[in-house]
């Protein structure tokens, strides 16, 4: 999952040309969330994972076109000349029936809570990626065996320093070098993949349905880039050429996440929670690849954390505005500070990411990616809707419900959260 939604909400710049936007989404869309796609494959076999992914790739290319079309007709219904996702979801639900037009200020809210619960939900599994590999790496070269959650303590420090950051140009350095140890890193996992490939047809074609609700979750993880359309749409000189860039830009991000999640399955069958954990130890180069990693994302989670932190503070600074300079600066340290602190102990309580990323997502993403976008359409095209459009919604509805419902389930089942690992 690559959240580079900051790197859209302050500026005003025009983007002239079509292409610019699409490499714009398709640097967003290749983040973390791709190394964790072959486990998912491994969970669920390798052709129930392509059958679901382009699934819900193609739910999420509807999704994002709605939520762009939807906000170019509420700013010409209100004669505003852009609004974000937040306020979309407001004049959607002022469109609305009348009955839930008294909530349209409520339904503005949640959707900012939704955007902050899925950012702080990265930073966490953030901060537990790069704990679980450093620690990797380190036991292999020095043999100490400790605890995780030590090492998620020890970078402590760091994550408070990159919270602290208060403005995006002093962020801007440390996501490009973050980028580029990315793109090295699954470079360097394609080379492993195809180097002395397996044959394919020992592979599981379908091993479980039930934990297809978490192999959809950790797809919708890895390609979620819904908060990002209308910041960058509300910068292009030709708005109305954004839906066709969003389907070029995210089927061709779906074929990469694919070709990943099956080669890392090919190659590693029994493969980490992600497949970096995989590559050889012995190998100079994989040891290179571990750390370069490790340090894109802890680089990305300065960006990550600036995105609640930039919802979140405009709110309590309409609160305390008539207070000292002084004052405002106390409290939006101690708000950053507070931050850091919670998605460190929910680390620490839980130092497992898939169960995690699964849990988080089912509460999150889906939400913002499946509901919100529905919900808006509805109350949006209230007075034209017809008979297909709300078939189609209440389906997709069950789709989200079901990977909610299902995902809660297993969770429970197997007791993964609560009974393992909060025994600090």
């Amino acid at each position: 999952m690559a959240i580079n939604l900051a790197e859209f909400q302050t500026t005003r710049d025009i983007i002239d040309k079509d292409f610019a936007v699409f490499m714009h989404l398709l640097k967003c869309a290749i983040g973390t969330g791709i190394l964790f796609l072959p486990h998912a494959f491994r969970r669920t076999g390798y052709m129930m994972s392509i059958v679901c992914g382009i699934v819900i790739g193609t739910l999420c290319i509807h999704m994002a076109v709605l939520i762009v079309q939807c906000s170019q007709m509420l700013c010409r219904r209100n004669r505003v000349p852009m609004l974000g996702f937040a306020e979309t979801a407001q004049f959607s639900f002022q469109s609305g029936p009348e009955r839930i037009r008294k909530y349209a200020r409520l339904f503005s809210v949640v959707t900012n809570v939704l955007i902050c619960f899925v950012h702080f939900q990265a930073a966490v599994i953030y901060i537990l990626y790069v704990a679980t590999s450093f620690q990797q790496v380190i036991e292999f070269f020095a043999n100490i065996q400790m605890n995780s959650r030590v090492y998620i303590i020890i970078f402590f420090p760091f994550t408070c320093i990159l919270g602290f950051v208060p403005n995006l140009k002093y962020l801007a350095p440390f996501s490009i070098i973050g980028t580029f140890f990315l793109f090295l890193g699954v470079c360097t996992a394609f080379y492993y993949f195809l180097d002395d490939i397996p044959d394919p047809r020992r592979l599981d074609v379908v091993t479980e349905v039930l934990p297809v609700p978490m192999y959809c979750a950790i797809f919708l993880f890895a390609l979620h880039n819904m908060t990002l359309y209308l910041p960058l749409e509300n910068t292009m000189r030709h708005p109305t050429h954004m839906s066709r860039i969003i389907i070029a830009s995210t089927l061709l991000n779906i074929v990469i996440y694919l070709t990943f999640g099956f080669l890392g399955y090919n190659k590693y069958p029994e493969a980490y929670d992600t497949v970096i954990k995989n590559l050889p130890m012995e190998e100079t180069l994989s040891q290179v690849v571990k750390i370069a990693i490790s340090l894109s994302v802890l680089f990305t989670f300065g960006l990550t954390y600036y995105v609640p932190i930039n919802v979140l503070w405009p709110m309590i600074y309409s609160r305390i505005a008539t207070k000292s300079s002084l004052q405002h600066r106390f409290y939006e340290s101690l708000l950053r500070l507070g931050g850091v602190i919670l998605t460190t102990l929910v680390a620490i309580a839980v130092p497992q990411m898939v169960p995690l990323l699964g849990l988080f997502s089912a509460l999150g993403m889906s939400t913002i990616m499946l509901l919100i976008p529905i919900l808006i359409e509805t109350s949006t095209k209230w007075a034209e809707a017809t008979r297909t459009m709300f078939a189609k919604n209440i389906a997709i509805f069950i789709v989200w419900l079901m990977i909610l419902v299902r995902l809660f389930s297993e969770m429970r089942k197997k007791k993964t959260i609560l009974q393992k690992y909060l025994k600090i």
